[in-house]
Formats: C-alpha cells, sequence, structure tokens
C-alpha cells in the first residue's frame, strides 16, 4: 500500500511540475527520482518510468524483475549525461553494486540507460528498460 502511495504521490509531482519545469530541469528531476528508487531496489517502481512504447527487447519479464528481487543496491554511481541519437535522447551509464540477499556476494554492473523525452507528456521515460543482470 505504501509503495502505490508513493507511485501515485511521485507521478502527481512529475505532471504537476511537467508544465513549469524545463525540459532540462525535468531531466535532472527525472534521473535523480529514478536513482532514489534503485537505490532502494524497487524495481517494480521503476518501471514506472518506462516509455509505454518501450520494445519487447528491453521489457522486463516477470522473470527477469524476480531475478532483480534477489538484489540488494549497496551503490549507485551515475557518469555525466551524453547526448543521444536526437535531441530528444541522452544517454547515461550508471555503475551499480549489487549484492545478492542470499549469497551476499556483491557484483558491479553497468547499466546504460536510455532516456527520451516524450514532448506530449513533457517526460522523460526509460526505453532501455531494467539493469541486465546475469548470473
Amino acid at each position: 500500500m505504501k509503495k502505490l502511495i508513493l507511485i501515485i504521490i511521485i507521478c502527481a509531482l512529475l505532471s504537476a511540475c511537467g508544465g513549469r519545469m524545463s525540459k532540462k530541469q525535468s531531466l535532472d528531476h527525472t534521473l535523480y527520482q529514478y536513482a532514489k528508487v534503485m537505490r532502494w531496489a524497487d524495481f517494480n517502481t521503476a518501471m514506472t518510468f518506462f516509455s509505454q512504447d518501450i520494445d519487447s527487447v528491453h521489457k522486463p519479464s516477470s522473470t527477469d524483475i524476480e531475478r532483480l528481487k534477489q538484489f540488494g543496491v549497496s551503490s549507485y554511481v551515475s557518469s555525466p549525461i551524453l547526448p543521444g541519437e536526437t535531441d530528444n535522447q541522452i544517454t547515461q551509464d550508471v555503475q551499480m553494486k549489487l549484492y545478492n540477499v542470499h549469497t551476499k556476494r556483491e557484483k558491479v554492473i553497468i547499466d546504460r540507460q536510455i532516456w527520451e523525452y516524450d514532448g506530449e507528456s513533457k517526460r522523460w521515460l526509460l526505453v532501455s528498460g531494467l539493469p541486465k543482470i546475469t548470473h
């Protein structure tokens, strides 16, 4: 229930601020909120940042989500933002340190995030999916 309330609050804040924020401010706000959700390993809430048009290659399956739930996040460090293929796209590499809640072993991954700006909703949406975890 608390997660649902958090999701509603985040969505309300994003939609309320969307009209008043510049594109850059919206990007900064979105990346900050996404990082916060990922640091808490709240992968279900992280999916609220996805584009509805995410392709089948990047859309996580229920198995992908269950696999991610085996991990906690001990570190989330983002690199500088790089321009994407268009003016409405950016790329960001994030180094994540994940620990397996069962084995307590840590692994480091690089999550290459691709974000696209939707001019209609005035929001930045993640099109690259959740981080890829391989065992």
